[in-house]
């Protein structure tokens, strides 16, 4: 727990469906605040935000974003971070340059490497929204991952919140169903649009823009609809082979993220 008035609250880093993210300064370091735009916890919600916590306290990785501590009073719920200054992924590629092919890989590799932690700790920790925003670029151009278990900070009485944020573009198939069930593979599916995302770099808005939520549904859960990679042909056809297994419909037939680690060696010189 951290006094919430030693932290020094900086400029507004953007926002998400239920948090506001500030630049701020904790003990004379740069952090990344997040401060929950909620007014009125439960009891459980506040028992449901604190497994979360002590889950996120145990994850040290260096391509994970590193928790801090938290902050509480009766208003707000501040979750403090390492700041990563490029800010996320998905308005990276949309200010800046495409990079070369040796730092698109390198991002990969690094998203890789931070989802097979995840997924290889016991128990496993499956982040269910993995999207290009939820990837954040350090000032030294490294990709990290961010805000995992957030799913189930959301307060369950605020229904909005989830169409908010639970965005289906990256969602697996196996997540649209009325009862679902499914395993760490929804990340590896999620990681595999991130990476065509990466190829492209802004060159399309994100994957299945023109979709309505419907179209969605009937297109990529029911006909097996993906993105084009014809735009991407100048790549290895290793590599889009290794993004077409990711998003395969069959779970199963999808590679494990240590497995996706490896096979991205081939191309980090």
């Amino acid at each position: 727990e951290i006094p919430f008035e030693s932290i020094e609250m900086g400029k507004k880093l953007g926002s998400g469906g239920f948090k506001d993210c500030y630049a701020g300064l904790y003990l004379g370091q740069p952090v990344a605040v997040g401060e929950l735009r909620i007014t009125d916890f439960s009891p459980e919600d506040f028992a449901e935000i604190k497994h979360e916590i002590s889950v996120l306290k145990q994850l040290r990785h260096e391509n994970i974003v590193r928790f801090i501590g938290v902050s509480t009073n009766a208003r707000r719920l501040c979750i403090i971070t390492e700041l990563c200054e490029h800010g996320d992924l998905f308005d990276y590629m949309r200010r800046t340059r495409k990079p070369g092919f040796a730092q698109m890989t390198m991002y990969m590799h690094d998203i890789a490497l931070g989802v097979a932690y995840l997924h290889t700790r016991r128990p496993s920790v499956i982040h269910r929204d993995l999207k290009s925003m939820n990837i954040l670029i350090s000032g030294d151009n490294r990709a990290k991952i961010n805000d995992f278990g957030l799913a189930r900070i959301r307060p369950r009485a605020n229904t909005m919140i989830h169409t908010q944020c639970g965005t289906p573009n990256w969602q697996a198939p196996e997540f649209w169903t009325s009862n679902p069930s499914y395993t760490e593979k929804v990340d590896v599916y999620a990681c595999g649009l991130i990476y065509w995302e990466i190829l492209q770099w802004g060159a399309e808005p994100y994957p299945y823009h023109d979709f309505t939520e419907h179209q969605l549904y009937i297109q990529v859960r029911d006909r097996g609809y993906r993105p084009s990679l014809a735009k991407l042909r100048r790549y290895p056809q290793t590599l889009l082979d290794l993004i077409q297994d990711m998003w395969a419909h069959e779970p199963t037939k999808r590679p494990s993220m240590s497995q996706v680690v490896e096979r991205l060696l081939d191309y980090l010189s």
